[in-house]
């Protein structure tokens, strides 16, 4: 099967169940996000964005909106609606040597075709996403790639799913487990 049959069948999936295995789906698709921060990072710093600081943009990202939202609904008082799913995107997350990856978004950047995913309504009508999405960049991404890295091996639900015996390193997180854990650290 070709990824963009799984892709069709996976968004055909989300339109029957109204979402992920618990009912919720993602504001974006990690690739379009992908994108978006590609062009954030060579925006702000005259360069392309390495792999390695990509994933761990893109986790963070996820990790921290998810973390967010779930906290900001256990809160009586609100200044903002937030009424946002805690999904920031859908994509399989997995547990790599390197912390987490989002395979859909390595796969196509390996192949260098990540661009044809860029989306320029992206955040159409979700202003505030895209605001609290360029502030986390905005701390992410001037860290030296190895760094992020090494915050990432700090994360309970990396090191819950890293297997440094496996020959293969690829064992999905739960998305529930970062989300949980993100809103149990901030």
């Amino acid at each position: 099967m070709t990824q963009k049959f799984m892709e069709n069948l996976k968004n055909l999936w989300y339109s029957i169940t109204g979402g992920g295995s618990n009912g919720m789906k993602g504001l974006v698709d990690a690739k379009e996000l992908g994108v978006y921060i590609s062009e954030y990072y060579e925006e702000k710093f005259n360069k392309p964005i390495s792999p390695l600081k990509l994933q761990k943009a893109l986790y963070f990202c996820f990790g921290y909106w998810g973390g967010f939202i779930r906290k900001s609904k256990g809160h009586s008082k609100k200044e903002i609606d937030l009424n946002y799913s805690e999904y920031l995107f859908d994509n399989t997350i997995e547990a790599w040597v390197y912390g987490p990856v989002i395979p859909d978004v390595y796969n196509v950047d390996k192949a260098k075709e990540l661009s044809n995913y860029k989306n320029s309504n992206l955040f159409n009508g979700m202003d505030y996403v895209q605001e609290f999405i360029n502030g986390i960049l905005d701390d992410v991404l001037p860290v030296n790639d190895f760094k992020l890295v090494e915050i990432s091996h700090e994360d309970k639900c990396w090191k819950k799913h890293f297997n440094k015996n496996n020959i293969f390193h690829n064992a999905e997180i739960p998305k529930e487990e970062i989300i949980r854990e993100y809103a149990k650290n901030s």
